[in-house]
């Protein structure tokens, strides 16, 4: 798989939704999807013009099977975001990695995301490799509560 341009998309994929990235400023999030994946399409002010995928930005792209979306929600709002009395994981858990459509994800709570160092998660794919660094042997997006909340990104996971 290459990084996937949002004005120019392949064939079978469709931009599902376009967010303000919330977690740092002039960022913006896309969800783009198609049978089988969706994708998540950061991007971001490019510090150097030579380096940028799109003209002054670079792209940073997380990629997971279109299962996972359900996946994702389920675990966040009634296992992560839930204390245990509530029916959520014992107290002092705060991941959860399962195979869903065949791939190896995680969701890992996190305290303090992006540039504000809000309460949020990071969504993981080991079974991708980064499409950039090359030394990581997995995909990774942070997104915080208030992105999926007042950003819409739970809504439009819901959707998926």
């Amino acid at each position: 798989m290459q990084l996937l341009h949002t004005d120019s998309l392949p064939a079978g994929h469709r931009l599902i939704a376009k967010l303000d990235y919330l977690l740092f400023k002039d960022e913006t999030l896309y969800v783009v999807a198609s049978a089988s994946d969706f994708y998540f399409i950061k991007k971001s002010p490019a510090m150097f013009a030579h380096r940028a995928e799109e003209p002054g930005l670079n792209l940073y792209q997380t990629g997971f099977p279109r299962a996972a979306a359900a996946w994702m929600v389920d675990t966040i709002e009634n296992k992560l975001w839930k204390s245990a009395a509530e029916g959520g994981l014992p107290s002092g858990t705060h991941f959860v990695d399962e195979d869903v459509a065949g791939e190896n994800l995680k969701i890992r709570r996190s305290m303090n995301v992006g540039a504000d160092q809000d309460k949020g998660f990071v969504l993981l794919n080991f079974s991708r490799p980064h499409l950039k660094f090359t030394e990581k042997n997995f995909q990774e997006i942070d997104i915080s509560d208030r992105l999926l909340l007042e950003g819409g990104l739970l809504d439009v996971l819901k959707r998926l």
